[in-house]
């Protein structure tokens, strides 16, 4: 699975490309609208706290970002171990069973992965407008009778550490919401998976969702293929992502008055 930086609101950087085909933009309508209607501008400077869980247990997340500036950490406790991981624009720090971890330089962008792949899909659609995303409309589609906007999303060579992975992205034409997104993966074998969107609710301005996650190792399968019929026929039901316990405080970023 694709792991990703920063952690979950990171400040929007609209990126024009200078020269791109026709079928491929940094920016699309249909993106911009989804980013908006999921959040906008309550992603820029909030702090978000929920925990992650799925049946492999869950996770504890807290982001606060203001403009330009994140702190992010994600932490799991089980009965063998627990971990603590905070990013900041700065720096970095790793908690294990309570003592501090000297983090070497190369071990670095995996602790920050780790957390980030985390989180990631929390806060789906804001980071498709990050700068390393390369969007690909590729127009309505049929989904059983349910006309949708389709599109994929590759990124820019060594962008993360699996900057080969490929997206897929389903959104209603007329309200921009998420509805589907798929991805594959190259890591643990390789894979490929497929999320449902279900139980949305708005808290604090944005947007949240849990998740229908089906998938397969069928390495003859890529997200190009994926239509109704393949989910249905060919995918299995691994899990359901939950996301609990959510908080989003507003940060005032306004200065003080004299």
């Amino acid at each position: 699975m694709r792991t990703y930086r920063p952690l979950v609101v990171l400040s929007l950087t609209a990126v024009l490309a200078a020269s791109v085909d026709a079928e491929t933009s940094r920016h699309l309508d249909i993106v911009d609208r989804a980013i908006a209607y999921h959040g906008g501008d309550a992603y820029q400077t909030s702090r978000t706290e929920l925990d992650l869980c799925s049946k492999s247990g869950c996770f504890h997340l807290v982001a606060e970002v203001d403009g330009g500036r994140f702190d992010y950490r994600v932490s799991r406790e089980t009965a063998e171990s627990a971990i603590e991981v905070r990013s900041t624009n700065d720096t970095l720090e790793v908690v294990r069973d309570g003592a501090n971890v000297d983090v070497e330089a190369a071990k670095a962008q995996s602790y920050r992965d780790w957390a980030m792949a985390r989180v990631y899909f929390c806060f789906l659609p804001f980071r498709l407008n990050d700068p390393s995303v390369i969007q690909q409309d590729l127009g309505l589609v049929d989904w059983d009778g349910r006309k949708l906007h389709k599109v994929k999303v590759t990124f820019e060579a060594d962008s993360s550490t699996d900057a080969s992975d490929e997206f897929m992205y389903w959104f209603d034409p007329d309200t921009a919401r998420l509805e589907f997104f798929a991805y594959s993966y190259d890591n643990n074998g390789g894979g490929l998976r497929f999320r449902r969107a279900v139980h949305h609710r708005r808290i604090g301005g944005i947007l949240f969702f849990d998740q229908e996650n089906l998938g397969t190792e069928d390495a003859d399968i890529s997200v190009d293929d994926l239509d109704a019929a393949v989910v249905r026929d060919r995918l299995r039901h691994i899990s359901t992502v939950r996301l609990e316990a959510i908080k989003v405080t507003a940060i005032d970023s306004s200065p003080s008055s004299p």
